[in-house]
């Protein structure tokens, strides 16, 4: 496995149940409330061990998903569509007011 800065390590992929996923919440001082969720898609396991601990040293993939629940007030939808200019894309871009 090639980490950061180019230094390769001996490690193996580690097969894995997930046990549980919960959204972690929060609620911010304007009354949205964020939720939070990693999931893991891979586990390697390396040949290394902490100096500290001497437990395995793992590297883990993941995506963090986000949902947000804002308050109706603090919602505001896009109001007018408009042509995108040659070269940025093809479609319709978005403009939002």
């Amino acid at each position: 496995m090639r980490l950061p800065k180019g230094r390769e390590i001996e490690a193996k992929d580690v097969d894995f149940e997930t046990i549980k996923e919960d959204w972690n919440e929060y609620k911010l001082e304007d009354g949205t409330v964020l939720k939070f969720k990693t999931i893991v898609s891979s586990i390697i396991r390396t040949a290394d061990h902490d100096p500290m601990t001497g437990d395995p040293v793992y590297h883990v993939r993941s995506t963090n998903i986000l949902r947000v629940k804002a308050l109706e007030e603090m919602k505001r939808l896009p109001t007018t569509k408009k042509p995108v200019g040659e070269g940025e894309g093809e479609g319709e871009g978005v403009e939002v007011g």
